[in-house]
């Protein structure tokens, strides 16, 4: 029984890896606000680690989806070192019934597959 303790840690140590390696990392590129109000422009970098020989046409896979805001601006995504993919977003609050606006980065394929979510509450 002693045994089976430090396996089924390795076990759990590998799945949270495998889920940490398809995340997508958000940095606010001027400063997060806890509420933003309809009209307020939030820039994004957007970074996610992705398998070694993914290219630029694998990264096209990579949608954004929008509910209460716009993509006023991106830029493509770029190989900052192997394996490893940015991309830069301007977004602008637009508004919906709910008071929350969300980014939605979605990527499925046969290598990898990432659903995030960003919410931003504003005020109408």
């Amino acid at each position: 029984m002693n045994m089976l303790k430090p396996i089924i840690l390795l076990f759990f140590l590998f799945i949270l890896s495998l889920n940490t390696f398809g995340q997508a990392n958000i940095q606010y590129l001027k400063g997060e606000k806890t509420i933003y109000n309809i009209g307020d422009t939030i820039q994004l970098l957007i970074q996610i680690k992705a398998p070694e020989e993914t290219c630029i046409d694998g990264m096209k896979t990579t949608k954004l989806f929008q509910k209460g805001i716009s993509i006023i601006s991106q830029s493509e995504w770029e190989e900052i070192k192997k394996g490893f993919w940015q991309k830069e977003i301007s977004l602008v609050i637009k508004g919906n019934k709910n008071k929350e606006a969300i980014l939605t980065i979605f990527r499925r394929n046969d290598k990898q597959s990432i659903s995030q979510q960003e919410k931003f509450k504003y005020n109408s």
